[in-house]
């Protein structure tokens, strides 16, 4: 797996301080902070990598500029590319941090900033002239920071009918604000599923959900009905589902419906939808009966007591963490994750999905630098042999290892690779946890992405504002978590909070209208 796919993986999951401009203190944002540890780790015994010589370079190929737009300067170096972000793009990002320095001549440097000021520096940067060229894509970016004049429009700069991009065209339109783009997504993947221990749920004599799957059977029904059968077998220590604080977005949109839908000229509440009330019956007849637990649990220890059936929550750091647990553990198993389950009244799969990519700063000194560097990782990800590569290092079985020695610093890349011992030290060389997929697996997740039985569903819900995030979710009284993990109702509690939802969407109407005229 990529280190920029982990990165994603792993920033999905806690929240950002926003700027009060956005309203609301918090709001999830699609990240959390990286483990420590394993990045100092990794940053230790991995080698680094001169990007400056690579850079070095006469011109741009015109073959590496395809998917530009009439703004695009052809054969112009990208040069130097300055980033704000919370983790060092470059050194997480290694693909395409050499795409960028062999075809585009560019190199990144990366202003990191913690989680509770980078949205306050950036937006001191913009109001100050000094804006950085690139900053990542967050959940909270569209449409609440598109409506301060943070980013550079992107239509006259990149081509969203060409051949880049023409497979995530739908997508980018998604991203429409008052007729401007300002995020061309680099992947596409989804966002929300089921993971389980294949193990557990055959040793309880439970049907594979799997299988469920593979028959046309797996539903909200047939999922309630594994929940039910596994919380009877103990029910003093089974729980049937855990989650985050996004559990009745999830299912809303198995329905086909965002809770709040931006669609270029309106954002759209669609709370009162009977749809969306369906669902969040469904969760809340689910609590009342015993079958969902108390809210978030690490995915990493989700599993090892055996206690838990369903863990609904972020696709691949998920699977990846509950394998990682698994391991550590020395516990035995099969991580699985499959789709969330479908609505029985829809046609389809709905599933909510996520993105991965950067913006432009407004007032960007290298506008085209920013714009390649979202080219060259647009160009990675679409790469056939970056595909075909992505399959084979997922499915090997493993081990892997760390470059360098840890005892001597042996690089192990200048020679023999496949040594598992030091030849200068006989130091023994440090495994990496890797995750496996199985075919079946990786398969799966191809499916959910390229395949006429699912609809990628984009909701807005945690984008608008983080007033309306606040209300949402994060204590028994919100209206997501209250519902999902308390003994609350629906509609009872829509009913005193929507018209506060509602007082901080106008803003964002009001200033999508007017951006809408000039």
């Amino acid at each position: 797996m990529n280190a920029k796919k982990k990165i994603l993986s792993i920033l999905m999951c806690a929240s950002i301080i926003l700027l009060s401009a956005c309203s609301g203190n918090e709001s999830d944002g699609n990240v959390t902070n990286v483990n420590s540890s394993t990045t100092t780790t990794t940053q230790a015994l991995d080698n680094e990598i001169d990007y400056s010589s690579m850079a070095d370079i006469g011109e741009v190929d015109e073959a590496n500029e395809d998917g530009t737009g009439p703004a695009y300067v052809k054969g112009q170096l990208a040069g130097e590319v300055h980033a704000l972000c919370y983790y060092d793009i470059g050194k997480q990002e290694k693909e395409t941090a050499e795409i960028f320095a062999e075809h585009f001549g560019g190199t990144l440097t990366t202003e990191i900033a913690g989680w509770n000021d980078w949205w306050d520096k950036l937006g001191t940067y913009i109001a100050t002239g000094d804006s950085p060229d690139l900053v990542r894509y967050d959940w909270i970016a569209f449409p609440c920071y598109a409506s301060k004049n943070t980013y550079t429009p992107l239509d006259d700069w990149l081509d969203m009918d060409a051949d880049l991009w023409k497979d995530i065209k739908s997508v980018i339109q998604s991203f429409d604000y008052a007729g401007k783009h300002f995020y061309f997504p680099s992947d596409v993947m989804p966002g929300f599923t089921i993971t389980y221990n294949r193990a557990s749920v055959l040793e309880a004599g439970l049907k594979d959900p799997m299988e469920l799957y593979k028959e046309n059977n797996w539903n909200w029904n047939t999922f309630k009905e594994l929940a039910a059968q596994w919380v009877d077998k103990d029910p003093d220590n089974n729980e049937g589902l855990r989650g985050n604080k996004w559990m009745g977005l999830m299912f809303t949109n198995t329905t086909g419906v965002k809770m709040l839908d931006v669609t270029g000229t309106d954002i759209v509440n669609n709370l009162r939808n009977e749809n969306v009330e369906r669902a969040m019956n469904f969760l809340s007849d689910m609590r009342k009966q015993g079958l969902i637990g108390d809210g978030y649990v690490d995915p990493g220890a989700a599993f090892a007591d055996g206690s838990l059936l369903f863990l609904a929550m972020e696709s691949e750091w998920t699977f990846e963490s509950a394998q990682q647990g698994l391991f550590n553990n020395g516990l035995e198993g099969e991580i699985v994750t499959i789709p969330m389950p479908k609505d029985p009244n829809s046609d389809k799969y709905y599933i909510a999905a996520d993105t991965f990519g950067y913006l432009v700063p407004a007032g960007s000194p290298n506008v085209q630098g920013g714009v390649d560097w979202i080219l060259s990782s647009r160009l990675y990800e679409s790469d056939p042999e970056t595909r075909a590569a992505d399959f084979e290092y997922k499915t090997a079985p493993g081990p892997a290892y760390y470059d360098l020695c840890p005892e001597c610093r042996h690089d192990y890349t200048a020679g023999d690779n496949t040594l598992t011992v030091c030849p200068e030290c006989d130091t023994p060389r440090r495994e990496k946890f890797k995750a496996v997929y199985s075919k079946e697996q990786y398969d799966l997740i191809d499916e959910m992405l390229h395949s006429d039985k699912f609809e990628l569903v984009f909701d807005n819900a945690m984008g608008v504002d983080g007033g309306v995030t606040d209300i949402m979710t994060a204590t028994d009284e919100a209206l997501i978590d209250g519902v999902t993990y308390h003994d609350v109702s629906y509609t009872t509690m829509l009913n005193s909070k929507y018209e506060a939802i509602e007082a901080f969407i106008q803003p964002y109407r009001d200033a999508m209208a007017k951006a809408a005229q000039s």
